[in-house]
């Protein structure tokens, strides 16, 4: 499957002894030297650069790429550009979630739910373009974000967002998918170990001098997981086939972004904080941290004396999830996935539900016993 050409893909290698997956093996293949791109650039350059370079997330990037170099050069993001980013960040983060979720789910759905769907994603997205569009032009105006995010709102529901807790209503998109996995026993259950604001330091740190740390990233005697799943751990998750929580929590993700949304026409400061996280780096520098549909993205700069940017690093929340021993290789290993088809199958499910940032293939191997 292809969720972003060009943009690299996840090879994942499952070896299956009597219907057990025995052995997971995962391997990114990335584009090298994306973060070389935005060396010698000025500082002012890095976010419109980001978005350009991220066709994916590209908001985020670009938020993220902002609050590095502002933090580099000692500079704070001020109240109204970060209102303004704030609605920016949400209105990404909730289309893109919906996208993923709708789009790249990998059974077939029913035919009319699948032209609904199509509809009410288009007016997603319509809406949620407006409020990133408004959002430049309008900084100081919240109104901006008032109609298009009723839009939103609409259009979330449609699709099967509930407006409380409790699961999708009936004869939507999320209905379907939920019930095509709600009595998938396959996975257990496995609380996550979230990456948070707590742990930017360490992680910056790693980043800076490390070389493979933005492909490789680890915390110490942790297999630390980000995104919507890992953000509503601490929450407490609903009970049931490990599938169904992890489509759960998406749900409930998107929830609370359009809940956040409407307390950025108020003014309310704590959506910000929610969402985007910076410092400046020890010795040099300053990164940016925000909190994207996939889970935590990280940006870091460094200036050189002639004011240009001089060292750039970039980590997205995917090499955290699908990390070689991260947290979707602890689920898959062990399960009882079966064998063939079915076992392929069931990998693809489990890998969708990580929601990766970009194409995966799968292998099956199987051990043949005397």
């Amino acid at each position: 499957m292809t969720l972003l050409p060009g943009a690299g893909s996840i090879r994942i290698d499952v070896t299956v002894s009597r219907a057990l997956a025995c052995s997971v093996k995962v391997k990114a293949n990335r584009p090298l030297g994306l973060a070389r791109m935005f060396v010698g650039r000025r500082p002012e350059e890095a976010p419109v650069l980001a978005k350009q370079v991220f066709s994916l997330c590209g908001v985020s990037h670009s938020v993220a790429a902002r609050l590095a170099v502002l933090n580099a050069a000692h500079l704070p993001m001020r109240g109204e550009e970060r209102l303004a980013a704030t609605a920016e960040l949400l209105a990404e983060r909730i289309f893109e979630t919906l996208r993923a979720l709708i789009l790249h789910w990998p059974s077939p759905l029913p035919v009319g739910i699948v032209a609904l769907a199509g509809k009410y994603l288009r007016e997603a997205l319509g809406a949620s373009q407006a409020i990133i569009a408004g959002a430049k032009a309008k900084i100081a105006d919240r109104a901006f974000v008032t109609e298009p995010a009723v839009r939103l709102c609409a259009a979330a529901a449609a699709l099967g967002i509930p407006q409380a807790e409790g699961e999708p209503p009936p004869d939507t998109a999320c209905a379907a998918i939920l019930g095509d996995i709600e009595g998938y026993r396959i996975f257990a259950s496995r609380r996550a170990d979230p990456l948070t604001g707590a742990n930017d330091a360490e992680v910056v740190a790693h980043l800076r001098h490390e070389a493979d740390y933005a492909s490789l990233p680890y915390l110490a005697g942790r297999v630390a997981e980000t995104g919507a799943y890992a953000r509503l751990s601490s929450a407490g998750m609903p009970e049931g086939p490990h599938l169904a929580e992890r489509f759960l929590a998406r749900i409930h993700d998107v929830r609370l972004c359009l809940q956040l949304l409407s307390n950025v026409v108020r003014e309310d400061a704590d959506a910000c904080s929610s969402l985007m996280g910076c410092g400046q780096t020890p010795g040099a520098g300053g990164y940016g941290a925000v909190e994207c549909a996939r889970g935590r993205l990280y940006h870091q700069a460094e200036i050189g004396m002639d004011g240009h940017i001089s060292a750039y690093r970039i980590l997205a929340p995917t090499e955290w999830n699908f990390h070689p021993a991260g947290p979707f290789v602890e689920t898959l290993l062990s399960s009882r996935i079966g064998a063939g088809e079915s076992a392929a199958r069931s990998v693809s499910r489990l890998a969708m539900s990580f929601d990766p940032c970009v194409a995966f293939e799968i292998g099956i191997h199987e051990v043949a016993h005397a």
